[in-house]
C-alpha cells in the first residue's frame, strides 16, 4: 500500500532507443541537484546507476533534509505538487498522511526505481495480450518521485505505445515532471497517463 507508479513494457528495448532515453534523463540530473532532489543508488546509498544497460536509483537515505515531520504512508492531496513547501502534512487519509507537496522526513529513499534495457522476467511476471510486462515503483511522493515521473515521461516519449504508464496519481501530480521535461528537453506537454 502506498503511492505508486506502474508501467508495462516489452522484455527488450532496442539499444538505440534506450540510449536516447538515458541521454535525455542524464540532461536532467543537474536540475534535480539544483532542486535538492538527491538521487542515490537503488538502496538509497551510493551513486545512482545510470548506464546504457539499466537505470537504477532511489532517493538518498542521507539526503541532508531536516527530519522535521512524521510521515505515515503519505498520499498526495488532489492538487499536490512541488517540493518541500513548509510542513506538507495537511490531513489524513485512511492509511496515513495527506501531503500537499513531495515530502521528506529526513530520509528521501523509499522503493528502488529499476528500468533495465533487457528485463529479467520474474516468476510473478506474465506478459499481457500485447506482450508487455508489468513493473512498478512505490515512491510515497518523496522528492525522488520527480525523477521517477520525469524518467517515465522520457521513456514514453521514445517508446510510444510500447510503454504503458499508469499511476495512483492523476495528471496534476505529474505536472512538475511534464514541465521539467518540456523546459529542458523540448517535449512532454502531450504526455498523458494510459487508461
Amino acid at each position: 500500500m502506498g503511492y505508486t507508479h506502474y508501467w508495462r513494457r516489452p522484455k527488450e528495448i532496442e539499444a538505440i532507443v534506450f540510449k536516447a532515453i538515458v541521454d535525455d534523463f542524464k540532461q536532467l540530473l543537474p536540475t534535480f541537484a539544483e532542486l535538492n532532489v538527491p538521487l542515490a543508488g537503488p538502496l538509497g546509498t551510493g551513486e545512482p546507476r545510470i548506464t546504457y544497460d539499466s537505470v537504477d536509483f532511489n532517493g538518498s537515505e542521507n539526503c541532508g533534509h531536516e527530519p522535521t515531520m512524521q510521515l505515515c504512508i503519505p498520499w498526495p492531496t488532489e492538487d499536490a505538487g512541488g517540493l518541500f513547501a513548509g510542513d506538507p502534512v495537511v490531513g489524513e487519509w485512511f492509511a496515513g498522511s495527506l501531503v500537499s507537496t513531495r515530502a521528506c522526513p529526513g530520509d528521501c529513499s523509499y522503493e528502488s526505481f529499476n528500468f533495465p534495457r533487457v528485463l529479467t522476467i520474474g516468476s510473478w511476471q506474465e506478459p499481457n495480450d500485447r506482450g508487455l510486462y508489468f513493473d512498478c515503483c512505490k515512491t510515497a511522493f518523496r522528492a525522488y518521485d520527480l525523477a521517477v515521473t520525469a524518467f517515465l515521461i522520457i521513456a514514453k516519449y521514445h517508446m510510444g505505445d510500447s510503454l504503458r504508464v499508469t499511476s495512483d496519481g492523476e495528471m496534476q501530480h505529474w505536472f512538475d515532471a511534464v514541465y521539467l521535461t518540456h523546459i529542458h528537453l523540448g517535449y512532454g506537454l502531450d504526455f498523458r497517463l494510459d487508461e
